[in-house]
């Protein structure tokens, strides 16, 4: 019987005529239940004293929900982040604003946000006058990179007495993705391309073009890159030497399998390996050669496969599908094996793993995989995730690669990180003078 008088108080007659968005609630309801007693006694027993109490308590109730019902139609509120693109390590800026439209005052707003983005507390107690406006702002490092929420948020409003309070829902929220870090990556091989001698000269991105120059045969050489012409004028061997361009498309396939992955956050190999993949996808697709570049990768319950394409629009699309990437149940090998066609002919396999176990030799293994890619016409080239205390586990894992004419490199979990792309920004700090005021100031500073 309470839980539907309540009820009645708060749909029915509360809130009728207030927006959908903005809801009045009784916070003290115990001096109503005065009421019927106090007219009671004036029935019974007349006097001015019951006529008194009546005239209060209804005049208090009466203005106090006025209040709040003049506020529910007056106020706005808005939010906007000064940075549209952020990559993970980035500060969020939010910029906060709060109208007041009406005649009366705000004595308190309540500020309660519904973002979900790791370490962000925007909730704050405002107040402003009539038709004032109330600003403010909150900052956050964006230490993760993936999908996150900014937004919905409410506003709860008092009056001066305390009896009723609003609360004002804004639905609207905003969709903030964080791409990973691009960084500074160390020179690695790929697989095609062979200049003069017997064994393939392995050479950053590089393919292979007709001989421009020759040098002396060295033990080893294949007779086939003998340049006879000059070697019966110079009365010794030479082999020709080759100009080098770029070797084709590139994949990039990540294994995120959670079997493969050691430890959590920055140092695990998860993020290690994913920012491996944003910063190679960058620098194929910005450096000097101006490559394609695709994405094979399983995350979660599905795979997302972005063929080879040019250009930076194809670096974003990397960069967006990589995000929100999580651990997933697929092995690399599963992953290779189920999308060798899709993978196609004459492309170039960048392989970027964590697992440098007893499983990646085995018959169904990777490297498995990877030789018949192999013969498929897909040269690879493996990067190796490791953590320093597994370092000794890996270099094996490369020497068996070696043993099989695939070039591979080992990427430490500690290795220095020096950002790929900075820019510079202005940003609005608060310093504090030596009485124990604060003033803000606007700082340029360089991130990336």
């Amino acid at each position: 019987m309470l839980h539907q008088f309540r009820e009645f108080l708060y749909i029915r007659l509360w809130n009728r005529g207030v927006s959908p968005d903005a809801t009045i609630r009784l916070r003290v309801g115990w001096p109503l239940l005065l009421l019927p007693a106090l007219v009671f006694g004036q029935l019974v027993t007349p006097h001015s004293v019951w006529v008194v109490l009546l005239v209060v308590l209804i005049g208090l109730y009466g203005s106090a929900f006025a209040w709040v019902r003049a506020q529910a139609g007056a106020l706005t509120f808005s939010r906007r982040r000064q940075d549209s693109l952020l990559v993970a390590g980035d500060i969020l800026h939010e910029d906060f604003e709060l109208q007041n439209h009406g005649r009366l005052p705000v004595i308190w707003a309540e500020f309660i946000d519904g973002s979900d983005l790791p370490h962000y507390e925007a909730g704050a107690v405002i107040a402003t006058g009539p038709g004032g406006v109330y600003r403010w702002w909150k900052e956050v490092e964006c230490s993760l990179r993936g999908v996150f929420r900014l937004g919905p948020h409410r506003l709860k409003l008092g009056e001066p007495i305390g009896l009723f309070e609003t609360e004002i829902r804004f639905e609207r929220y905003e969709t903030l993705l964080i791409y990973p870090r691009v960084v500074q990556l160390p020179a690695f091989d790929l697989a095609r391309g062979a200049a003069g001698g017997s064994a393939p000269r392995r050479r950053p991105l590089l393919g292979v073009l007709p001989a421009a120059s020759v040098r002396e045969y060295s033990y080893g050489d294949s007779m086939r890159h003998i340049h006879w012409p000059t070697s019966a004028h110079r009365g010794e061997l030479m082999v020709k030497e080759f100009e080098r361009e770029p070797s084709g498309d590139v994949w990039i396939a990540l294994d995120l399998g959670v079997a493969a992955q050691r430890g959590d956050g920055r140092t695990g190999t998860l993020e290690t390996s994913i920012i491996l993949a944003a910063s190679i996808a960058a620098e194929l697709v910005s450096g000097r050669e101006r490559r394609a570049v695709g994405l094979l990768v399983a995350s979660g319950d599905g795979v997302i496969a972005l063929p080879p394409q040019p250009g930076q629009a194809q670096l974003w699309a990397v960069l967006a599908a990589l995000a929100p990437a999580q651990p997933s149940d697929w092995s690399l090998a599963e992953l290779l094996r189920r999308n060798r066609s899709v993978l196609g002919r004459r492309h170039t396999l960048i392989l970027i793993t964590a697992d440098t176990g007893e499983r990646s030799v085995a018959r169904d293994g990777w490297m498995a995989q990877l030789l018949q890619l192999n013969r498929q016409g897909i040269g690879g080239t493996v990067l190796l995730v490791t953590r320093p205390e597994e370092a000794e586990a890996a270099a094996t894992t490369v020497q068996a690669l070696d043993r099989i004419d695939i070039p591979a490199r080992i990427m430490r979990t500690d290795m220095p990180m020096r950002a790929a792309l900075t820019y510079r920004r202005k940003r609005r700090v608060i310093r504090s003078t030596p009485t124990g005021g604060a003033y803000t100031v606007e700082v340029e500073e360089e991130v990336g």
